[in-house]
């Protein structure tokens, strides 16, 4: 606050000052104009990847290997994780066992139950005898399929010991190390998509009508120095309860040279406008206070402005001029001038008396 009544005072000491002739200045100057403007709403957001996916551990194991490190690029199907799966083996090995006995088993049920029904139909067997070997024969064919269902449990689950990569990305963030002990639902590793990225804004909810009525929208990524169209843009319907903003996602041109979690600038086209327009050359700032030297009526003042959007070669100006006024493209010339000119105004002002 002490800053800016320095400057508040100032500028008061200059409005009260005699101001400088200005019918030849010796410093460029330019006439403010009004020009057609592309009326353009901003919101910051964040770039991401819209394929980004956290792999977990689904059985349990010791992590046996990590080929590749965070920052690695990867392609679709590489392995990315190997658990150990040696418990897992013995366990399928078991379960080969009891397989095999069981379909022995089923065999001899099958050649009990022939015979069972060969005697039968001679009526050498009663119907209780027959009543046995069918359900002997049932029994063991239930035995087998639960001996078959294991083994096809166990071997999904020697499948998943193996982590392979759903799409081709670049490895970010690896959450274990090798030795360590997984359990299932542990993180593993963090993977994206660089090749498909988006702009993610958070927009207030007054500026969400009309905001799509032009179709178009820019991507600025200030880190870069460059703008990008959006190919797409969603809103997402539901809205933050709490700030009472909605999530704007722009999709980023495929391929484009930009890395998640760069900043950028959702810029909306929301149609023209007629506004002024000053060069950024001409805008003073001091402080908390922004103007421009205004050349008129012969005279050189500072006068303040309240500026609006930037444009590509300067900015909107909402108050503080006229079309038709005429600022100076050097401020500190101009502020120069306009000192030598009131230390020489009261020595002038001697003169005459």
């Amino acid at each position: 606050m002490h800053r800016v009544s320095l400057a508040l005072a100032a500028l008061g000491l200059m409005a009260a000052a005699p101001q400088a002739p200005a019918a030849e200045v010796p410093f460029e100057t330019t006439t403010v104009e009004t020009r057609d403007l592309d009326r353009v709403r901003t919101a910051p957001g964040t770039v991401e990847s819209r394929r980004k996916t956290r792999l977990s551990a689904e059985v349990a194991g010791r992590v046996e290997a990590i080929p590749f490190d965070a920052g690695d690029a990867v392609e679709a199907g590489a392995t990315l994780v190997r658990l150990d799966d040696s418990d897992l083996e013995a366990q399928l090995a078991v379960a080969e066992s009891a397989l095999a006995a069981a379909e022995a088993r089923l065999k001899e049920a099958r050649q009990a139950f022939q015979r069972t029904r060969n005697l039968y139909e001679q009526d050498s067997a009663s119907e209780q005898q027959m009543d046995q070997a069918t359900a002997a024969l049932n029994q063991a064919e239930a035995q087998r399929s639960q001996a078959a269902a294991e083994i096809r449990k166990l071997r999904i689950r020697l499948d998943k010991t193996t982590v392979t990569a759903p799409f081709a990305g670049v490895v970010v963030t690896q959450h274990i190390e090798a030795g360590e002990l997984a359990q299932p639902g542990t993180p593993l590793l963090t993977m994206l998509d660089p090749q498909r990225l988006r702009l993610v804004a958070r927009v207030q909810e007054s500026r969400i009508p009309g905001l799509m009525d032009d179709g178009k929208a820019r991507i600025r990524v200030p880190a870069l120095g460059r703008d990008f169209p959006a190919e797409r843009v969603t809103i997402v319907p539901q809205g933050d309860e709490r700030t009472h903003t909605f999530q704007v996602r722009l999709r980023l041109p495929e391929g484009a040279p930009v890395s998640a979690g760069m900043f950028g600038r959702a810029a909306f086209h929301l149609g023209q406008f007629r506004t002024l327009v000053v060069p950024d050359a001409a805008i003073v700032r001091r402080s908390e206070i922004t103007g421009v030297y205004v050349v008129a009526d012969g005279r050189v003042s500072f006068r303040l402005v309240e500026l609006g959007e930037p444009t590509t070669d300067g900015h909107e100006v909402l108050a503080g001029l006229t079309a038709g006024d005429r600022i100076a493209l050097e401020p500190e010339h101009a502020l120069r001038y306009l000192k030598e000119s009131q230390t020489a105004a009261p020595a002038d002002t001697a003169d005459a008396h």
